[in-house]
């Protein structure tokens, strides 16, 4: 099981990592409350898509597990709350790999 710490590391390593790749106009400043999908967020559709992998790999290589990042499994993200903040986001990162111990 990763912590919520470490959980938020590797978001925000994901986004630097985009960020410098160009994928991202600017550096992306992380709080619980940042919007990663959703109105309001600094990631158009590929660039998301590019987060998610690159974070499932950050996570993978952490854990050491083959994870997949599934967003339909987001209890907190649905229908009626239609954005994804880096809080949710840390939330099922820390349930997912506590599931897998």
């Amino acid at each position: 099981m990763i912590s919520s710490e470490r959980a938020m590391e590797l978001i925000q390593d994901s986004l630097t990592s985009l960020q410098q790749a160009g994928l991202i106009g600017q550096e992306t400043p992380l709080g619980g409350n940042t919007i990663l999908l959703g109105a309001g967020s600094s990631l158009d559709s590929i660039a998301f898509v590019t987060f998610v992998t690159e974070l499932e790999d950050r996570l993978n290589r952490e854990t050491g597990q083959e994870l997949s990042l599934v967003l339909n499994e987001i209890h907190e993200f649905n229908v009626n709350v239609p954005y994804l903040t880096a809080e949710t986001l840390s939330k099922y990162m820390i349930k997912l790999t506590d599931k897998r111990q």
